[in-house]
């Protein structure tokens, strides 16, 4: 019985989790570049019960017990959004693997899938944040970034020239990032990598709604056959201690 108890209280604890992660990415679907996340799950143990005193047939030479699940990590859907116009100068969008890199105000190198910038104070390209956009610039002249043009390879066109270069970042694994809230990362060893930049366009989430209310479904009925678990087992284990008692 306490092991009945053990497995549904951490298949209550596992589906929990993995229903706040798909409340989370319900709650983002409107968030530009934002990438759906879910979880994996893993046994905590497994016993091999193949010892004296247990039955098993011959074609079940073997039997296993486990003790439970657990979360064993979150997996991160880096598959690509829809890719909408919006019309406006500053808007980007990557067409393919990738991050723009941003600079924080204590210098701290961010990453993102997020392409919406405006215009600081300071005459730089920021994100809603106030996160600087990471640009290459070959010129110091003031620019009028409502006005220049990027190509797809990321080169900056002002007054028919080129200025510079807006470089987008990869990574060799998923684990070389971590995620620190509003579509953003810190990375490890980010190399440069030759993806698509669409001027005018912007990144929507990756979310699909239907996807979403399956899974939060299917995992609902499984934490609630958990607890349902958990309650026959307390009752089963008070019966008992009742009959100890008399």
């Amino acid at each position: 019985m306490l092991r009945s108890i053990w497995n549904s209280t951490s298949g209550l604890y596992s589906n929990q989790t993995r229903i706040d992660a798909i409340s989370n990415n319900i709650a983002n679907i409107n968030t530009n570049g934002y990438k759906r996340v879910d979880v994996n799950f893993s046994d905590i143990l497994v016993e091999n019960v193949n010892r004296l005193g247990v039955p098993v047939t011959e074609n079940e030479k073997e039997k296993f017990v486990g003790s439970g699940s657990r979360i064993s990590g979150f997996i991160r859907d880096d598959s690509q959004g829809i890719i909408e116009k919006s019309d406006r100068n500053l808007d980007f969008a990557i067409e393919g693997r990738g991050y723009f890199r941003l600079i924080d105000s204590k210098g701290n190198e961010l990453y993102t899938r997020k392409g919406n910038f405006y215009i600081d104070a300071n005459n730089n390209l920021v994100d809603s944040d106030g996160n600087k956009l990471d640009i290459s610039l070959n010129t110091k002249d003031n620019i009028d970034y409502d006005k220049i043009s990027v190509k797809e390879n990321g080169d900056i066109l002002y007054n028919e020239n080129i200025i510079g270069k807006i470089d987008i970042y990869d990574f060799d694994s998923e684990d070389n990032l971590y995620p620190i809230g509003n579509s953003l990362f810190k990375g490890i060893n980010p190399k440069p990598i030759n993806s698509s930049i669409k001027q005018g366009y912007i990144e929507k989430s990756n979310v699909d709604i239907s996807k979403e209310l399956t899974d939060l479904l299917v995992t609902q009925r499984a934490f609630e056959l958990n607890s349902r678990a958990l309650k026959t087992s307390e009752e089963m284990w008070q019966m008992t201690n009742n009959l100890r008692s008399k």
